[in-house]
């Protein structure tokens, strides 16, 4: 009996490690039902989309390199050689509504930008010959530009690549290049732009300030250039954009159902976009919702063909596991309340489709304090808070009701 009641407990200890590894998602061309752990090989019928433009980009930002939201607003800058600038976008119209020069450090060649709650991450990395040995992201404080400065010191993070022991070999013919990253838990995530082979190379360096090696963490054959990536503010989504230099093909990668930061671990879903000829050069990426990315394009001439850069939108929805788009869904729409706009710039508004019970309303910072306060009547099906005072920036709105309180992020500009 001794006997046997170890066995059952080293079975029972042994579950979940026992539990049958496959392809999970439904999608897949190799989905298997008893699946229970991903092992990373699911396979993916081709698939292709068209991509809805939304502006034609400032005239000041030609060459927009990344895309990021931040602080409830858009940025973008220009890549390698131009001034080291961040431009505040709008969204609708393209325009750029404001200018904030770096002034402590060049733009040798800015790739790609991120964010974390306080700071915005300018990756100077770009490395067309392969040479540089001064590789960077430029930490920049958000509340000054938040606030309208026009401009702004940044911190260093100076790293360089472990496995990189030659430098040169050749513009556009090596495998150190870099054009994109991520902000995610306390680090940064690299994905390399490698002409040689046509992989990226994913490394994680620390988000703080200093000098650093960076881990080589994985590979993944992405069958072209990496130039821009991000990841969804929850963690479960994350996206590279790329284009192949041979053929002119533009595509997005979109990776979900992975564990932690190995983001290749799980579902790997290339998506076609239009051709480089129509779209341009891709080269700034970001999440603006839970299934809907934002892209930028550099000006292009070829002869007597110009395509201008634009912002283009994109749903990625219908390639997104459906647990992955409805577990988004913001708490405000699972209780039946709509929080629109995000940004807000005068008035923050709160609607129901039905009458309900009363509804207090209260506009949070991020340090618990109260901004501003209102009240959905009962009965009523639409209430307005008045934030024309509110700062820019990130707050949090908190609706409590007989029926329950819930908590929603929305961003002030």
């Amino acid at each position: 009996m001794k006997t046997t009641g170890l066995l059952l407990l080293a079975l029972a200890c042994a579950g979940p490690a026992l539990a049958q590894r496959g392809c999970p998602d439904p999608q897949a061309t190799n989905y298997d039902p008893a699946a229970r752990a991903n092992d990373g090989s699911c396979r993916y019928p081709p698939a292709a989309t068209a991509v809805l433009t939304k502006a034609l980009l400032d005239a000041a930002v030609p060459e927009t390199s990344g895309l990021q939201l931040a602080g409830g607003a858009l940025w973008t800058f220009n890549d390698s050689g131009n001034p080291p600038v961040l431009f505040r976008l709008d969204s609708a119209s393209g325009r750029a509504t404001q200018r904030v020069r770096v002034v402590n450090f060049p733009n040798v060649d800015w790739e790609d930008i991120t964010a974390d709650a306080g700071h915005l991450y300018v990756g100077d990395f770009g490395n067309n010959s392969g040479d540089r040995r001064d590789l960077r992201v430029l930490r920049v404080p958000l509340a000054g530009p938040l606030a309208g400065a026009d401009t702004v010191s940044a911190q260093a993070i100076n790293f360089s690549f472990p496995d990189q022991t030659v430098f040169g070999g050749g513009v556009n013919n090596h495998n150190f290049d870099c054009e994109a990253l991520f902000y995610r838990g306390d680090s940064l995530h690299l994905f390399t732009k490698d002409w040689a082979d046509h992989r990226t190379r994913y490394y994680t360096v620390p988000a703080a300030p200093g000098t650093h090696v960076a881990h080589l963490k994985a590979t993944f054959d992405v069958q072209g250039l990496i130039t821009a990536a991000d990841i969804r503010p929850d963690g479960r989504a994350a996206a590279l954009l790329g284009y192949d230099d041979t053929t002119g093909a533009t595509f997005a990668w979109l990776l979900t159902d992975f564990a932690g930061t190995n983001f290749f671990g799980g579902n790997k879903r290339r998506i076609e976009l239009p051709s480089a000829l129509l779209v341009g050069q891709a080269e700034g990426l970001c999440f603006a919702g839970p299934a809907r990315l934002l892209l930028s394009n550099e000006r292009v001439a070829v002869g007597a063909l110009v395509v201008p850069p634009r912002l283009y939108a994109l749903n990625v929805g219908p390639w997104l596991p459906r647990a992955v788009v409805t577990a988004t869904a913001s708490p405000g729409a699972r209780l039946g309340l709509r929080v629109f706009p995000s940004p807000a710039a005068h008035l923050l508004r709160i609607e129901r489709a039905a009458p309900g019970p009363e509804v207090a309303l209260t506009l949070l910072d991020l340090r618990g304090r109260a901004v501003a306060t209102g009240r959905l009547r009962a009965g009523a099906t639409a209430q307005a808070l008045d934030v024309a005072a509110v700062a820019a920036g990130v707050y949090v709105l908190r609706a409590q009701s007989a029926a329950g309180t819930l908590s929603q992020k929305v961003a002030i500009r």
